[in-house]
């Protein structure tokens, strides 16, 4: 059986950092973007632009979108896991004392009935 420890402020702090360096990701790609027109303007060629606009359209923003979309994705999936495991000890928790709470009185056993 697979045995876990998770480090729930371990979890926090990556997934603080990963929110850091997703925060990069839009403004960089607004300085793709700005270059991208840049050059299609700077190009005085409609071929080259059309071209530019194109490879902007049908590739660089769908996989960037993906890109924004996993991390959120893998973001939240382990903010979930995370919760879910402490949930589960919690759980565990209970079950242990309401198991333990529920054990016959070990005095009742012994001779005497456990009175002294």
């Amino acid at each position: 059986m697979p045995r876990w420890d998770i480090s729930p402020s371990g979890v926090q702090g990556v997934l603080g950092q990963t929110e850091e360096a997703a925060q990069e990701f839009e403004p960089q790609m607004r300085t793709m973007n700005a270059a991208l027109e840049g050059a299609a303007g700077e190009s005085s060629s409609e071929i080259v632009a059309g071209a530019l606009s194109g490879f902007a359209t049908e590739s660089v923003i769908p996989e960037l979108e993906s890109v924004f979309e996993r991390t959120a994705a893998c973001m939240a999936g382990a903010a979930q896991a995370t919760n879910h495991y402490l949930e589960g000890d919690l759980e565990m928790a209970r079950n242990a004392q309401s198991a333990a709470s529920a054990a016959p009185d070990p005095r009742a056993s012994m001779p005497g009935g456990g009175s002294g």
